[in-house]
């Protein structure tokens, strides 16, 4: 699931005024043609504001009034704007329901999102509160032009080579804003006997970048998966989910097969404890009460990971896990987004973050796992600000410590 479910070559055609490419037209008649329009209730944001212009639904049968005359590409400048890019109303879509491309006819809501925001920018249009992604972008390019030493001051003291048959990549976001995600993964990698490395300078992946200038975004692909085979990578494990997305999916559209193995750090994990080399012997008990497990929308909706975290809370010596079925949660979300939807619509984040939290709090849990910095961030923050019960925990937190090594 984690590869594109269809190839539109024609995404690439830019948007001009009203001229759009007649096969993005024949697309947006298939949605609109729908009468089930399952894409909606499915929707984190419609769910919250009930416009269904905020829908996969409502953005495709906007484009195609724009393609028959009836309005400008300027006129979605809010409308696109309010998608999470989760990939849910992909899921629910009945042109897409795992039947993968074999009609031709899959629904990409998230690549079509991207693509019109990128049109939008190349016609100097711009969308609402533009210059909060461009501001991003600027901090994270800061980050790439910036020293050496600060894109791995995160691993400092822990003694990691640049170089080895196994890599874990760590993004901007955990080097210099959720650390301790990055300290617990290659403590729990160290502590379970595998040897890895790092490297100096990885390039920035950023959804901002992906919306905005595909080309940018394809030179900082092209150097990661460069600079990872140069360290001789046969297999790159990821902690941030969003990156999983971008290597497995972006990364092998635009450059084609990967020279390594691409593995996200759960199904990693789990695959130590098969092998033994990661046991729990209930020295350190967790005494986490009952908890339950946030699906985030990359690794649920768009990758198909689903089954690596549970496993590990099964297996966590004083955890008694409250399951929440992951097709339940496709109409979940943290309300972060994967390009900056908090940062354009901050109200509508937090009540879906709020949201969230409520729906763990009514299956009767005092904790709610996360395995994505993301949602561990923004849920974090929606607590303290409403002041709900649950209590957001990193899945790599309850390891480390089940394992000792916090």
């Amino acid at each position: 699931m984690s590869q594109q479910l269809s190839s539109k070559p024609f995404y690439i055609e830019k948007i001009e005024g009203r001229r759009i490419p007649d096969p993005l037209i024949k697309d947006c008649f298939a949605v609109f043609a729908c009468r089930h329009k399952f894409c909606r209730e499915v929707c984190p944001v419609y769910q919250d504001d009930r416009d269904e212009s905020h829908t996969s639904y409502g953005f495709h049968a906007t484009l195609l009034a724009i393609s028959q005359g009836m309005g400008e590409l300027s006129d979605v400048r809010e409308q696109v704007t309010n998608c999470l890019e989760c990939g849910a109303c992909e899921l629910r879509c009945p042109n897409t329901l795992f039947a993968g491309d074999f009609y031709g006819a899959s629904t990409t809501t998230v690549d079509l999102v991207r693509k019109v925001r990128r049109d939008l920018v190349a016609a100097d249009i711009g969308f609402e509160k533009y210059e909060a992604i461009v501001a991003v972008i600027d901090q994270y390019l800061k980050y790439f032009e910036g020293p050496e030493e600060d894109l791995t001051r995160w691993a400092e003291g822990l003694d990691l080579p640049f170089k080895g048959e196994t890599m874990l990549f760590v993004d901007y976001f955990n080097a210099f804003e959720t650390t301790v995600v990055a300290r617990n993964a290659a403590k729990i990698m160290a502590g379970a006997g595998v040897e890895f490395g790092i490297l100096r300078r990885p390039g920035a992946t950023l959804g901002e970048l992906l919306d905005v200038n595909l080309e940018a975004f394809v030179e900082h692909a092209r150097h990661n998966v460069s600079e990872l085979a140069a360290a001789g990578a046969k297999r790159v494990v990821l902690i941030n989910p969003h990156d999983y997305t971008y290597f497995t999916r972006d990364y092998v559209s635009h450059l084609g097969e990967l020279p390594f193995e691409v593995v996200y750090i759960t199904d990693f994990i789990s695959e130590l404890i098969d092998e033994g080399k990661i046991k729990f012997d209930g020295a350190n008990p967790l005494k986490a009460g009952k908890v339950s497990y946030h699906d985030p929308c990359t690794l649920n909706k768009i990758c198909g990971i689903t089954e690596s975290p549970r496993r590990i809370i099964r297996s966590l010596p004083g955890v008694e896990f409250v399951d929440v079925s992951p097709v339940a949660q496709w109409s979940y979300c943290c309300g972060k987004g994967s390009a900056s939807f908090k940062a354009l619509h901050p109200d509508t984040s937090y009540r879906i973050g709020s949201k969230r939290l409520q729906d763990a709090a009514d299956v009767g849990v005092e904790r709610l796992v996360v395995a994505c910095p993301h949602c561990e961030d923004q849920l974090t923050d929606v607590r303290a600000r409403s002041g709900a019960v649950v209590e957001p925990v990193h899945l790599l937190a309850l390891v480390a410590q089940a394992m000792g090594l916090s």
